[in-house]
């Protein structure tokens, strides 16, 4: 059930950051027709080598995920690796646990379209402008704090993710790697190092597809593949501000 809330909200937040106001230059459509590209051969070999049973039922969250409101801004770097942080735990749980994923897709759809649910009714509501300026208030007061908890819960994920062993291990423990970096580097330097951060919540991205791939998880694979395009979406509008600002 979890992986579909995971994959509904990665979708999201890759649709907010691609719906950011303003003109794309040249070279950021590039980058995401080339991320877009990728994503969708590893999706469509995945769903050959496994079975499109899964894959349809992700696909399917994804396509309801796409039609919810715009929030105004893009999607920030801590809730991209947050995502990602929370997908590679579920999918280390699931797998300490014995959990197939694969005997519970009605789970998993349910999920995800609940979480689509509540994102939609949030943005009708305009939830999130009611409370911004108590959000604002809330982010200086404990955004560093915040960083410095979700690094060392990264931390006790790898551990304990190499009790388990194999292949999925090692991606994980990678992945976690990546976001101890990011969450260290929010934690520490703010939004000094956007790119910095971007390339390592990618990594962590696509550690969440591999790891799909590995557990036969088609709900982690687009989870995972969602992330990439929003990292990419983010690093790429980041690079021609700053170099705008130097000149």
């Amino acid at each position: 059930m979890l992986d579909g809330v995971w994959c509904a909200l990665a979708v999201i937040a890759s649709v907010q950051s691609l719906r950011t106001p303003g003109a794309i230059s040249p070279a950021r459509q590039q980058a995401l027709r080339d991320a877009a590209g990728v994503g969708t051969a590893v999706i469509v070999a995945y769903a050959m080598a496994t079975g499109f049973e899964s894959m349809l039922v992700a696909l399917a969250i994804a396509a309801f995920a796409v039609f919810t409101p715009r929030f105004g801004k893009a999607t920030p770097a801590s809730l991209q690796s947050a995502l990602a942080l929370a997908a590679l735990a579920s999918a280390s749980a699931d797998r300490a646990f014995g959990i197939d994923t694969g005997a519970s897709l009605g789970w998993t759809a349910l999920g995800g379209l609940s979480a689509v649910a509540v994102v939609f009714i949030a943005g009708y509501l305009r939830v999130g402008s009611r409370f911004r300026v108590l959000d604002n208030v809330f982010q200086k007061a404990s955004a560093s704090a915040m960083h410095f908890a979700c690094a060392a819960l990264c931390t006790v994920i790898a551990y304990t993710a190499g009790f388990e062993g194999g292949a999925v291990a090692v991606v994980i423990i990678g992945a976690m790697i990546a976001l101890i970096g990011a969450y260290l580097a929010m934690a520490l330097a703010d939004r000094a190092y956007p790119v910095f951060i971007a390339a390592l919540n990618g990594y962590a991205a696509c550690s969440v597809v591999a790891a799909g791939v590995g557990l036969a998880n088609g709900a982690l694979v687009v989870t995972g593949v969602a992330l990439v395009l929003g990292c990419v979406a983010a690093c790429t509008s980041v690079v021609p501000s700053r170099v705008s600002s130097k000149k």
